[in-house]
């Protein structure tokens, strides 16, 4: 309700005198402290209108403060379009303003100034794309720190049946691994959009870095020594020891080359601020992604079984049986990913199957002597010249990788954000160290692919786009 609607409920001589006054144009203040005399119900004049109200319940008329600061007065908070004019047309020191409103506040202290008006300043519809990750590449880096599941459980060693009624059995089993420091790089490329309006990419992403390693050994309960391997029970240098030691070392690198299409948020929001600005604010929506391209991705392990007596030089007793194996796998990376994208943070999961050719090989290598004849019963021959054999294997078969990622993120700036994760990874179909054993030499093509390793971590970075 503009003023001379607010006053028209004034009775007697006060109101007469306002409409027939030149209204000169009013600053704020002035306004202010008539509206506040109207509120206390008292007129100039000592007239009562009624009783007091609070400020903050009077209809105050919305305004247009000019660099001057010199205030127009509009009749009605809910122009939308048309003229604005001082209530005194007539008088000499009003102004008129031409222009287009939209949404004009009912409140004085809301007012927008006249230079905010323009029109290339309105709202315009602009696309989430125009926001978040507006540049034509992105780049990630992320920490990874993963557990790797433990060997399969293949008995190297025992306590011999006649020295202790319990039989103790030392396997590849081991204690657990420690978990591995790894990094994930992702590089990639906007492609454009695509007929549907969504978004196309390429990129690169190297996963791994991650070595795993550990040792165990297993000693005999007894002075004399009492600890065989049903490996191969006649091997030299292998039976009757008192300390058998194991180490293993592993490894895991992967590489993809991807084609990702993903779809695009939908049309922003655009606020006015009380100023008289507008900001634009993200919706938010879900991304669906896809995921296609191609996938190689290598793991390497070591295996170490080593035999000793106490007291007694290697060249006398002792057997070192040694495993290297090496995996390569290639294949289709199929994938898809889904993303909440909020306007500070987001949150989704990725997740990729690889059916691949799997291409293994091993190396075995094996040295045991015992040129003694300990212990006496049951006597072991000995053998003056030491057991020393080699052999090598390969093997082409299926294989398969498959990952999943949970992950969120913080939006610090459009286009950059620290990100956080938990990740599991599958391999499947490779030649693992402890599945290759062939210590009493009766495999001819001593190679086993059918192994697989199970991998989980957490995961951290940031991401941007340039």
């Amino acid at each position: 309700m503009g003023l001379l609607a607010l006053l028209a409920t004034a009775r007697g001589v006060f109101a007469e005198e306002l409409f027939t006054t030149d209204i000169a144009p009013i600053r704020f203040a002035d306004f202010q402290e008539q509206v506040s005399d109207l509120a206390e119900g008292i007129a100039d004049d000592g007239i009562m209108l009624g009783p007091a109200l609070p400020i903050e319940s009077l209809p105050i008329p919305s305004v247009l403060a000019d660099s001057e600061g010199e205030v127009f007065v509009i009749e009605g908070a809910e122009i939308l379009s048309g003229t604005i004019a001082s209530q005194a047309a007539t008088s000499k020191s009003s102004k008129r303003v031409d222009g287009e409103i939209l949404g004009v506040s009912s409140r004085a202290a809301d007012g927008l100034k006249i230079e905010d008006l323009s029109l290339d300043e309105m709202p315009y519809e602009a696309s989430s794309g125009e926001w978040f990750s507006s540049g034509c590449w992105y780049a990630g880096v992320e920490s990874l720190w993963f557990d790797r599941s433990r060997n399969q459980r293949v008995t190297l060693g025992r306590e011999s049946s006649n020295t202790t009624t319990t039989v103790l059995n030392y396997t590849t089993v081991a204690q657990p691994f420690d978990m591995a420091p790894g990094a994930r790089i992702t590089l990639g490329k906007s492609i454009g959009r695509d007929y549907l309006d969504r978004d196309q990419f390429l990129e690169y992403v190297y996963y791994g870095g991650m070595n795993w390693s550990g040792v165990d050994g297993f000693n005999s309960l007894f002075a004399a020594p009492t600890l065989i391997s049903p490996l191969a029970i006649s091997a030299p240098g292998f039976n009757f020891a008192n300390t058998f030691n194991t180490s293993i070392s592993s490894n895991f690198n992967s590489m993809e080359w991807n084609y990702k299409l993903r779809r695009r948020l939908g049309r922003d929001q655009v606020v006015m601020s009380p100023n008289g600005s507008w900001a634009k604010h993200a919706e938010r929506g879900y991304l669906a992604g896809l995921i296609v391209g191609l996938r190689a991705a290598n793991v390497n392990e070591n295996f170490s079984f080593v035999s000793r007596r106490n007291g007694v030089d290697p060249s006398v007793f002792g057997g070192n049986y040694d495993i290297s194996t090496q995996n390569w796998l290639f294949g289709l990376n199929l994938g898809g990913e889904l993303i909440s994208q909020n306007e500070f943070y987001y949150w989704g999961l990725r997740g990729r199957v690889s059916p691949a050719l799997s291409f293994a090989a091993n190396q075995q290598s094996i040295v045991g002597v015992n040129t003694t004849t300990i212990p006496p019963d049951p006597p072991i021959p000995r053998n003056p010249s030491p057991d020393i054999r080699s052999s090598a294997a390969n093997q082409m078969g299926p294989g398969f990788l498959g990952d999943l990622s949970l992950f969120g993120g913080w939006q610090v700036t459009p286009n950059f954000s620290f990100k956080g994760g938990y990740d599991f990874l599958l391999v499947a179909g490779i030649a693992t160290a402890t599945r290759q054993f062939n210590l009493d030499n009766r495999r001819q093509n001593p190679i086993d692919g059918g192994g697989q390793i199970f991998y989980n971590g957490v995961s951290f970075g940031c991401e941007g786009t340039w």
